[in-house]
Parts: C-alpha cells; sequence; structure tokens
C-alpha cells in the first residue's frame, strides 16, 4: 500500500517527511486510490489542496503543469481565473527555465489568493490551493531554481480532469455543469447535445432518471439541490417540439471494414453500447426477445411515467444511425451465442435485464391461483395493452419503484381498493421519495411494517392474504432496520388479487456451462467492472444483467464503459478504457462531493419545480402525470441557480 508523505487534502496537514516509510499513513485513509490504470500514483494535485507520495518529485514542474490544464479549463468568463492562471503557469514556467527570482516566486501567493477570493466559479476559486500550500510547505523545491545547479526535470505522466459533485454522483458522468451552462446562455440545442453524448435517452432520463446527481448539489446546504433531471427533461422536449434531431458528432475515426457487434436486449444498457457503438462506426444489430424494442423502458415502466412516444422517439435516433433491431428474437431460442459469433459478430454485449419476478417464499404462490400475478408480468402485459382480468381489490407486495408502479398502475385501471404490503417502515423504503409521495396523493394504503405469509383461495382464485406484523430490529447489510416478526400479530387483507414486486431475476437458460461466461451467486453474469467483460473472450455484458436490478443511468454508466471497451478490443484485441474514463474511475473512488468542505453559496434562490396533473385528472388513464416546466422562463430561472461548481484534479505518475 502506498504512504503518504505530505498531504493538506480537505484542509488537513499530514506531513510525515521525517517519518520512516513504514510508519507514515497508508493513502487509502485519505480514500485515494493509490493506482489509476495499473500504473503507481506520485502526486494528486486538485480542488482541495496537494497529496505527495513520491518523495522525489518536483513540486514547481507539477504545479506548472497543473496551471496549464486550468488554464485550458478556464471559461474566461471571469478575469482572476483566465488571466490569473495564466500569470501563474507562466511565472512558474519561468521559474523551472531558471530565469525567475526572489519577488516573482513572492508574487505567486499574491495572486494565487486573488484568483481564490475573486473568481466567480469554483474552478477559479479552488485551483489556487494546492499553489498556496506548496508554497507554504515546499518553500524548497522553489528556492533551489535560484541557486546555480537547478533541479532535473522531472519523468512523469500527466492525467488530469475536469469534474464537479453532480457530476462525479452521476453513474454516468455526464457533463452537468456544461449542459446547464447552455440551458442559462440560451444554447438548448447545445446543451441536449452535450447529454448526449452520453446516451440517446436524454428524455427518459429527464422522466424517470433518479437524480442521484441532485444529492451532490452543493446548494442543498443552502437551499435546494438544483432540478437537474428537470433541466434535462426541458432540453429534450424543447428539441422534439420544434423538431430538431439533436445528436453529438461521430465518436471516433470511420471504420474502413466495420466490424460487426451483437448487442442482446434493447433496453437502456443495449440502446446505449449499440448508439456508441454506431458513432464510432460499428455495425450494430440489437436482438430483442419482445414485439417491441426498449425492453424495460417500454414493458416495465408505465406510460404514465414515461410516454411511448418519447421512448421511441429516442429508439429511432439509435435506428437512424444504422443500429437494426431485430423484434420477436429470443437468443436461446432461434438464435444462440455460439451461431451469433459464428456468423461474423466480432463482438457481442449482453443486457437482457430482469424479466422475471423473484420468488417470496410464502404459502400458495405457486398454487396458480387466478388473480396472483408477479409484478414483472402485471406491468408488462398493461404495457403491451393485454391486462389482465381485474378484480375490485389488490395487494401489491414491496416497496421499491416496481411496487409503486404497480400499485399505481391498478388505480388507473380502475381497481377500487389497492394496498401496498412492505415489511419495513415507510422510512425504508427503497423507492424513489418522488414515488411514495404520489403513491400517497393518488390514493394507495400503505399497511406498513407487515409482511405476507400465506395466499387465501377460494376455488382456484384469491379471497385474500394473510400478514403477520413486523417489529424493526437491528439495520442489516443494506443499513436498513431488519424487520423481525411479532409473533401472535396475524391478520387477513381482503383482496381478490395479489401481486408480488418483491425482487426481479434474469432469465439465462441461454447461456450455456461451456460458453465461459460466469454466474454470480445473486444470479447475475459476472463481468469486470472496468471494461465490462465477461469470461468469454469478445463477450461482454452490462446493466441490470450485470448489477442485478438498479437504475436506468447505471445501466447506462455500465454501457458506456462496455462501450469504450469492446472499441478498444476490436482495435486491439485488449478490452481497456481509455485514460480519461480511468480517471473518472479514480474520482469515483476519491469522492468529490463533501459536504463538510463547500464553497461559499448565497442562498434563498427557490427551486422551479415541474406541474403536474392534479390527482383526479392523473387517474383518469394513463397520461403522463408529470409535466416538466412551464416553459423557457423556468428553465432560465433554475439553471440560474447553479453555482458552476468545477473542479480539476491532476494525478502525476
Amino acid at each position: 500500500m502506498a504512504k503518504v508523505l505530505f498531504s493538506s487534502w480537505n484542509g488537513t496537514i499530514i506531513d510525515e517527511r521525517n517519518k520512516d516509510h513504514a510508519a507514515r499513513i497508508d493513502l487509502e485513509e485519505l480514500h485515494l486510490p493509490d493506482q489509476i490504470g495499473g500504473t503507481d500514483l506520485k502526486v494528486f494535485v486538485g480542488w482541495s489542496g496537494l497529496v505527495v507520495v513520491d518523495p522525489e518529485i518536483n513540486v514547481v514542474e507539477i504545479l506548472e503543469n497543473y496551471f496549464r490544464a486550468v488554464q485550458r479549463e478556464s471559461c474566461g468568463r471571469c478575469i482572476p481565473c483566465r488571466v490569473g492562471s495564466k500569470l501563474i503557469a507562466d511565472r512558474l514556467a519561468r521559474i523551472t527555465a531558471g530565469r525567475s527570482n526572489r519577488a516573482e516566486i513572492d508574487s505567486l501567493a499574491w495572486i494565487g489568493r486573488v484568483m481564490k477570493e475573486s473568481s466567480l466559479c469554483e474552478l477559479g476559486q479552488s485551483s489556487p490551493l494546492p499553489l498556496l500550500h506548496a508554497l507554504e510547505y515546499f518553500q524548497d523545491h522553489f528556492t533551489a531554481y535560484l541557486e546555480k545547479e537547478r533541479p532535473v526535470a522531472g519523468d512523469y505522466d500527466y492525467r488530469s480532469i475536469l469534474t464537479a459533485p453532480c457530476r462525479n454522483g452521476c453513474p454516468a458522468h455526464i457533463d452537468i455543469p456544461s449542459y446547464i451552462r447552455c440551458i442559462k446562455e440560451g444554447f438548448f440545442e447545445e446543451s441536449l447535445a452535450i447529454i448526449r453524448e452520453k446516451t440517446p435517452l436524454a428524455g427518459v432520463l429527464g422522466r424517470v432518471c433518479v437524480h442521484p446527481c441532485e444529492a451532490n448539489c452543493n446548494r442543498q446546504t443552502v437551499d435546494a439541490p438544483l432540478s437537474i433531471r428537470v433541466l434535462k427533461r426541458f432540453v429534450a422536449d424543447y428539441a422534439d417540439h420544434n423538431g430538431a434531431r439533436v445528436l453529438p458528432g461521430a465518436a471516433g475515426a470511420p471504420q474502413a471494414e466495420a466490424a460487426r457487434v451483437a448487442v442482446v436486449g434493447s433496453g437502456p444498457a443495449g440502446l446505449t453500447v449499440a448508439y456508441q457503438l454506431a458513432r464510432r462506426g460499428y455495425k450494430v444489430t440489437i436482438f430483442e426477445a419482445l414485439p417491441v424494442a426498449g425492453g424495460m423502458l417500454a414493458v416495465g415502466i408505465p406510460s404514465y411515467r414515461l410516454p411511448r412516444d418519447i421512448l421511441n422517439g429516442e429508439i429511432e435516433l439509435v435506428k437512424d444511425l444504422g443500429v437494426e433491431i431485430k423484434l420477436n428474437t429470443r437468443i436461446g431460442t432461434d438464435l444462440t451465442l455460439e451461431q451469433l459469433q459464428r456468423e461474423g459478430y466480432q463482438a457481442v454485449f449482453i443486457a437482457t435485464g430482469l424479466h422475471k419476478s423473484g420468488r417470496m417464499g410464502v404459502e400458495g404462490e405457486d398454487a396458480g391461483y387466478q388473480g396472483f400475478m408477479p409484478g414483472v408480468e402485471y406491468l408488462r402485459r398493461i404495457n403491451l395493452g393485454e391486462p389482465p382480468e381485474l378484480g375490485r381489490s389488490v395487494a401489491v407486495i414491496g416497496g421499491g419503484n416496481v411496487a409503486m408502479d404497480c400499485a399505481r398502475s391498478s388505480l388507473r385501471l380502475g381497481i377500487k381498493d389497492v394496498y401496498l404490503i412492505y415489511r419495513r417502515s415507510r422510512t425504508e423504503m427503497p423507492a424513489n421519495e418522488e414515488e411514495i409521495v404520489a403513491a400517497e396523493e393518488e390514493g394507495v394504503q400503505f399497511v406498513l411494517q407487515s409482511n405476507p405469509t400465506r395466499i387465501l383461495a377460494e376455488g382456484g382464485r384469491v379471497t385474500g392474504v394473510e400478514c403477520i406484523r413486523m417489529a424493526l430490529g437491528e439495520p442489516d447489510s443494506s443499513g436498513r432496520r431488519r424487520p423481525v416478526p411479532v409473533e401472535g400479530s396475524e391478520f387477513i387483507l381482503d383482496v381478490d388479487m395479489v401481486v408480488p414486486a418483491t425482487g426481479q431475476v434474469a432469465d439465462f437458460s441461454f447461456i450455456s456451462p461451456e460458453s465461459g461466461i460466469e454466474l454470480s451467486r445473486r444470479g447475475t453474469i459476472v463481468a469486470d467492472p472496468k471494461t465490462m467483460a465477461t469470461g468469454a473472450p469478445g463477450i461482454f455484458a452490462g446493466g441490470d444483467a450485470v448489477l442485478g436490478a438498479r437504475t436506468v443511468i447505471e445501466a447506462i454508466a455500465s454501457a458506456n464503459k462496455a462501450a469504450q471497451a469492446i472499441d478498444a478490443y476490436l482495435r486491439t484485441g485488449k478490452a481497456a478504457l481509455p485514460p480519461e474514463r480511468e480517471m473518472e474511475q479514480f474520482l469515483e473512488q476519491a469522492g468529490v462531493y463533501n459536504p463538510a468542505v463547500l464553497p461559499v453559496l448565497v442562498g434563498g434562490r427557490e427551486r422551479q419545480e415541474e406541474e403536474s396533473l392534479p390527482v383526479a385528472a392523473r387517474l383518469r388513464g394513463f397520461n403522463e402525470a408529470e409535466l416538466g416546466f412551464k416553459g423557457p422562463p423556468e428553465a432560465l430561472r433554475e439553471a440560474d441557480r447553479c453555482a458552476c461548481c468545477l473542479r480539476l484534479g491532476l494525478a502525476v505518475f
């Protein structure tokens, strides 16, 4: 494990230069990885200070390169950052060239403080910190250049990355500050093009993303986080309403003899990997078992949350790039993985999703009772226009988003009494808070801290569900309090339908033991978390098939990694990620959002909320319930709340 020689990270000074190597603290105590892409880290310079691992480094030379990177990223909208970063970089260059003097070295601290205190955004405010720390703790590195024998230039490899707390919080690392800045300046189509560098599904994400980015927004400490998801929806809808076909440019040089790639599944991961590979010039075919494209986006999310015209419009963008989608084609039945490879597909990406429901393990669930239907199948039939025979009352089991979708869809189908049974309290529900609130508003009746024990039936038809009350004990591995049955607390809920939505599982019957693809204990495909490569040469996997039941944005993130790795594999024979992606993974481990170290922000800026249909209108059918911003004025006001918390990091090897 790498040892820390010096650190000023997050305002804490750790100076171990006078200690033996074994006595120094480990780098992992600073939550920083010791390698990037398999290469040992020597120094990390960034928004929160300076971390030195290698005692032989030249701090002045490294800072010169750091400020050249700051200068490249500076937007030029304020003088202190744009001019200050150039002045500092130029003076550091003169120092390392042996053409400086004591007065010029002393002036660096003054320029750095002016830049820190006067810049308009966090890039300018935070980037002088490592310089100021170096001037205080590594003064000898500067004065060495004033002597006759100046230090020899180091042999360093530099990698810089511009990030922000929101961008780092997004699993796909969408450049949120840049697309919000475009909105602020009225460049809506340019904003959408930035989003579509990462995925074609901007309108989809603008509706169904669980927006982890907003949990990393610095504004939440002074008023409320930015409405990042709805801003994304706004630019997608704006382009759609104005008939603009917005796509970024090609992602790579055209392929002279384009390799063929097969994608199994057309959900968010499959669509995104096909999109990214098509942008790189590859010939991509998606094989989809369902009669419609979109995977769980099409058959697992109700249209009141994700209208089909929005999804289908973004699928058309993928097809416009030359991607072929073959529907009603099930791998394992109509074709095998081996056949795909024999037919000339040089890489395969598996993104089949989780289209089966997990078992509850209660009496009667396997009896085939009429009125009992797993949640995944329930939603699929509704979304395909084949609603099941309905009763007057339904019990939905579970507390996740699928359970909320089943319950809210049941109300829209006209079912009078809809109960949602969940074994923990409302606080522990894994569903999105927005979905929980909407379900409560619409009339779903929550039966909390209860768990089903038996499905009741007469004449082969569901008549009720027996439940037991649950007490909450100590937290389990998920961090939520473990539910414990309360002896003698059984009760019966009279319903004529039971819809369990307690988990999803995959169908990997198409994967043979001889394929080289390994399955995990939890029933998912084992893939390299960096490249998404499986144990079988040329076969990659992503989305829920690897991650388990996760979010749309996490599926997209895995697809972006896979697309980059597949591109490298087809070009070089080895799955690998480009340097910028390795830096993103470095920051995923290091963390960027730190509520204990925040920029100075002025509060009192009211968050703009999207409109929604009144409850009565929502329940009349499956029309879209959330309507986004009223128009550009609301979007502009919301975008103007962004503090542009840009941060630059430079890793040195």
